[in-house]
């Protein structure tokens, strides 16, 4: 058996092993499950219908912050004949829940904003990595075919020894195999979209931004409650209108208002389903966080090219003996 053969046949078992020690090192067998788990709980909330019908929700709440400091109570306070001053205080201490919602309004829908800003920026990437490896196959694919592949080519590296010819064009075509895949599934780009929207993430995925979330939503949902099971038929009964003559009254004359308290069930469980996805996945995060996506695909690669060498360097040298 000559160097050749052995030099040829033992690079071919090295260049397997690093595929296969890639996918242990990198942690792929989590990541992928991880991956696509979080992948599945974030693709309803960033089709272009959910962004626009998220936006429009907070837009809502931030009109209402608007419309209730400038119009609500100098309105009311006139129909009650109070000044806005007394009608604060009366609000405060009767309905305790729609003053601390309605303060904390603004905060919160600049919040939600930025979430939401955050998302629809990273709309593309997402797709992007969405479709990692392609889109109808799940990321859990990925460790299961580099370990494949490593495995066959440490199994072809070994045939070199004995069929150095056969094995030789075995390695070829793996190795273009894999270059080929690579690219024909532009996989070196889509693995830097899912680093970027990694990177651009992490300031935002924290647990302190989804227990904030969580806060905002039991502030807004003890708001609308107290509104609609208090504060409504308090001022109808001061206002001598039947409940749904002041419904009528507050659509005609505070329409940010009356939206939101007509769609208040259904914008908190958009909101409720937002927050909870991101609970729901700030595990899966914690394994992605740490994982560089590009690494992986360019090690990937060179292995498919290395393995193309070695096997054209085992033909040429079985062609000799």
């Amino acid at each position: 058996m000559n160097w050749q053969r052995m030099a040829s046949g033992a690079l071919v078992v090295v260049a397997g092993i690093v595929l296969i020690a890639s996918a242990f090192m990198n942690n792929l067998f989590e990541v992928g499950p991880a991956f696509e788990e979080m992948i599945d709980d974030f693709r309803p909330l960033l089709t272009d219908e959910a962004l626009e019908t998220a936006k429009a929700d907070i837009g809502g709440l931030g009109a209402v912050a608007d419309e209730f400091e400038n119009a609500v109570i100098p309105g009311m306070s006139q129909q009650l004949g109070m000044d806005p001053a007394q009608f604060g205080g009366f609000l405060s201490e009767n309905f305790p829940a729609v003053a601390q919602g309605v303060a904390a309004l603004p905060e919160i829908s600049t919040t939600f904003s930025g979430l939401i800003g955050t998302l629809e920026a990273e709309q593309g990437r997402f797709a992007s990595a969405d479709a990692i490896p392609t889109e109808s196959l799940p990321a859990t694919t990925v460790p299961w075919g580099m370990l494949g592949a490593g495995v066959l080519a440490v199994i072809i590296g070994l045939v070199m020894f004995g069929r150095l010819r056969l094995g030789s064009l075995l390695a070829l075509v793996l190795g273009v195999g894999l270059v080929a895949v690579s690219a024909f599934l532009s996989l070196p780009q889509k693995a830097a979209d899912a680093d970027q929207l990694n990177t651009n993430l992490e300031p935002v995925y924290t647990a302190e931004l989804v227990a904030g979330a969580e806060g905002a939503l039991q502030v807004v949902g003890a708001m609308g409650n107290d509104l609609q099971s208090a504060m409504l038929p308090a001022l109808a009964q001061q206002l001598q209108m039947e409940p749904d003559q002041l419904v009528g009254f507050i659509g005609e004359n505070f329409p940010a208002m009356g939206g939101v308290m007509a769609n208040m069930d259904a914008t908190m469980g958009r909101f409720q389903g937002m927050v909870t996805s991101f609970d729901a996945n700030l595990d899966n995060y914690e394994v992605l966080k740490p994982v560089k996506f590009v690494p992986i695909i360019w090690t990937m690669i060179i292995v498919g090219i290395a393995l193309v060498v070695f096997g054209a360097w085992g033909f040429i040298a079985s062609s000799e003996e």
